[in-house]
């Protein structure tokens, strides 16, 4: 028998489960899909990722919706597109109205809880979470993420990314272990596996019957590139040069990145190995902590009735094409991994190959109780369930979006990939066309061959649909001045006013 839920925010909500699973997720940052052991990689040793991808269902082909964390983020709490709520880059707010997954759950019964950071800006910290056992760095009152604000609101002459103290080139000439101290930002990690593990004790002792979801969220793999030593020292001689390392035959499509990758390509092929060995060490550090996570679940005598999710915000370029970190609509920066393992549901070491992205696990949460969501409060994905019990005609999903729209820095970009096919359009700037199945490395651009006209007009019209380069380019520029305004307010005759 359906249970009736009610909650003044949404009327009346219904779940079709008498006694709901908890949901728990495990969130990483800057986590390439393709780095892990599970994924084939030749270096990277990832066993407890390893162990769970043999337990769950793994998507092969998952994307984030925008290449950076806090749009990338807020997109995920909302189930809606950057653009639809106006979340450009990390500086911006989410709309303080917003309605996130956290309050669908919280409003169903469920205690809500997120364990790390979330890219929240500005002083509404909770957007639906019952509880923040473990806050992210910032705190209200300094709460504003100051990275992507310029002195200068137009866009004529890009920013180039800094090449002196704290810049791209800097920070990876210093890889390396992390020692004597640890790096502050990775202190927050292991706050946040304490946190998670006393979470998860304490839940095992809960004789409520209430069902709860929590959000475990991690920096790691994310730069500096500064992994624990052991982690470290596991990959020391063993860096390689990924492909096309010198980024020759790339073109970017746009100013800003241009200017940023131009930099970073003048590494020596030792620097790029360095980093890449770093990289690899963050990822290891990570898998251990998700390791003790899982051990933690299965002593607390929870994971039989916990579905468990892992994904990460967006990719890492990792010197392919002679880029790093992400912002780019590459595979790599977009590309995320994303495995659930949903008791009674998902099949065990099961790869699924439907395109899919981080918009689409709204909706999946809701389906862990059975809500049945109002019709008023629209959502841009579609529930992964289908694809989990192999009922592929009956998931919704036709399409994968990725936007990135990040003010001060470019003018609006945004791909469309349907089945093989992958377009991209850049505002001002050439578009371009792949095939991922043939061209897996994005070399052999399409948009001009006349044999895919009709192919390129198709996905080009299916971007349109519900992305207006124009209208959005007028909020960014708008967003920017308002922002420029706020963080420089006794220095405007920098604006130009």
């Amino acid at each position: 028998m359906a249970a009736e839920l009610k909650d003044e925010r949404f009327g009346e909500l219904k779940s079709n489960t008498e006694k709901p699973l908890n949901i728990l997720m495990v969130f990483s940052d800057e986590h390439n899909s393709e780095y892990s052991g599970y994924r084939n990689h030749s270096i990277v040793e990832t066993p407890n990722l390893d162990k769970f991808a043999s337990e769950s269902a793994v998507f092969t082909n998952a994307y984030c919706n925008s290449p950076l964390c806090s749009p990338s983020r807020q997109s995920f709490m909302a189930g809606l597109f950057c653009h639809e709520i106006g979340m450009w880059n990390n500086t911006c707010s989410m709309p303080e109205d917003t309605v996130t997954w956290a309050h669908a759950l919280s409003a169903a019964g469920y205690e809500t809880s997120l364990l790390g950071k979330m890219h929240f800006n500005g002083y509404q910290k909770m957007y639906g979470f019952d509880k923040r056992p473990v806050l992210e760095g910032n705190t209200a009152g300094q709460s504003f993420y100051s990275w992507g604000i310029r002195s200068s609101h137009s866009w004529k002459d890009p920013l180039p990314y800094k090449s002196g103290k704290n810049g791209m080139n800097d920070e990876l000439k210093k890889a390396g272990p992390d020692i004597p101290e640890r790096n502050p930002i990775f202190q927050k990690d292991l706050e946040v596996l304490q946190g998670t593990k006393d979470f998860l004790k304490e839940k095992s002792e809960d004789n409520s019957g209430k069902p709860w979801a929590a959000c475990a969220s991690f920096v790691l793999p994310h730069p500096p590139w500064t992994p624990r030593k052991d982690c470290f020292e596991k990959y020391k001689g063993k860096g390689d040069l990924p492909f096309n390392h010198k980024g020759e035959g790339r073109d970017t499509c746009d100013q800003y990145l241009q200017k940023f990758y131009g930099d970073v390509r003048n590494l020596s092929e030792d620097e790029i190995k360095t980093g890449r060995e770093a990289y690899y060490g963050l990822i290891t550090e990570f898998d251990d902590y998700f390791g003790q996570l899982m051990d933690q679940l299965d002593q607390s005598g929870l994971a039989e009735n916990t579905v468990v999710f892992y994904f990460s915000d967006h990719g890492e370029m990792a010197g392919k094409h002679g880029n790093w970190a992400k912002v780019s609509l590459l595979e790599d920066s977009i590309r995320i991994p994303l495995m659930i393992r949903w008791p009674g549901v998902s099949e065990a070491n099961c790869h699924i190959d439907t395109p899919v992205s981080l918009v689409d696990l709204f909706p999946t949460f809701l389906d862990v109780p059975g809500i049945e969501w109002p019709s008023e409060l629209p959502l841009s994905g579609n529930s992964l369930k289908p694809l989990l019990e192999k009922k592929e005609d009956e998931f919704k999903g036709t399409e994968v979006f990725c936007e990135f729209d990040g003010e001060g820095w470019n003018h609006p970009r945004a791909l469309i990939r349907k089945g093989d096919w992958k377009y991209v359009y850049n505002h001002t700037a050439d578009h371009r066309l792949y095939n991922l199945k043939d061209d897996p490395n994005e070399m052999n651009d399409l948009s001009e061959n006349e044999e895919f006209k009709e192919k390129l007009l198709e996905l080009k019209e299916g971007l349109m649909r519900h992305w207006n380069p124009v209208s959005i380019e007028e909020k960014v520029i708008q967003s920017q001045i308002r922002m420029s305004f706020a963080y420089n307010k006794n220095k405007c005759k920098d604006l130009g006013w």
